[in-house]
């Protein structure tokens, strides 16, 4: 039985590719359709992003530890170098979170405002940052992005004094931050991105009509041919009805007439 079955998807299988394979100028079709309205929307609507990031690396201070040359005061030191690097990294996602709050976006973009005389609100603050975190490591990133070169810039820059603030001004200040990457303003817009959107528009368009031909295939039950009959019955074909069209059938009866009518003269 498992062998009957097996025997029976790959059956299935074949049929589905020689399906298609009988078809693949309509996949061709697709697949170039699905190609240029994927870049005719890309080139329409795609909005030019300009992008700014900054690096922080975060660390553990221990107010209270006094360092002295002796042996027995680093053996009593209440944290190590180490602990201290894996608490900083286990606070980043409170202090991402933190990052976050509506509070925290209104007091960049009120810092942005006081230096550029703008008026940037804390949503559109919040909408241009992500967060990147470094793996194992007590670095984090913030990627600012919006559709003004400038006003990456000056976010990015407004960031570097805020994050460092409000991390001293939390938890007592055992996590502080500092800037190991300082932002850049950006010379050139984001790419659109045409490559990536092309072929995903691309395999939209095979996937569709891959589905299109498999599924019409698929309950297309009607028997074409001598094979087919013999396959699915297990039966001999003694004979078949040849197939006549409407003009043969036409031009029959036209030629009937005619021989008739000269018949009837002679």
């Amino acid at each position: 039985n498992e062998r009957v079955t097996f025997l029976n998807i790959d059956e299935n299988i074949k049929k589905i590719l020689t399906a298609l394979l009988k078809k693949w100028y309509l996949l061709l079709i697709f697949f170039l359709i699905g190609a240029v309205a994927a870049y005719t929307y890309t080139a329409k609507f795609t909005v030019l992003t300009y992008k700014s990031s900054i690096e922080f690396l975060a660390y553990a201070e221990d107010k209270d530890q006094e360092m002295s040359g002796t042996a027995s005061s680093t053996v009593q030191q209440r944290t190590s170098e180490t602990s201290k690097r894996s608490y900083a990294i286990g606070m980043l996602d409170t202090f991402i979170e933190i990052f976050k709050t509506t509070d925290f976006n209104q007091s960049v973009a009120d810092e942005i405002n006081r230096k550029h005389g703008t008026n940037v609100t804390a949503n559109q603050v919040k909408n241009a940052i992500s967060f990147e975190k470094v793996e194992n490591t007590a670095m984090f990133k913030l990627h600012i992005l919006t559709t003004d070169a400038d006003l990456s810039y000056n976010i990015s820059l407004a960031l570097q004094d805020c994050v460092i603030e409000t991390m001293n001004q939390t938890n007592g200040g055992l996590v502080k931050a500092t800037v190991v990457d300082k932002p850049m303003k950006a010379v050139t817009a984001a790419s659109k991105g045409y490559a990536k959107k092309c072929l995903i528009g691309a395999m939209a368009g095979f996937v569709l009509a891959a589905a299109y031909i498999i599924l019409r295939d698929l309950l297309d039950v009607r028997i074409k041919t001598e094979e087919e009959l013999t396959e699915k019955y297990k039966i001999p074909v003694l004979g078949s009805i040849p197939e006549f069209s409407s003009n043969s059938k036409s031009k029959e009866s036209k030629q009937k007439k005619k021989e008739m009518k000269k018949n009837g003269k002679k």
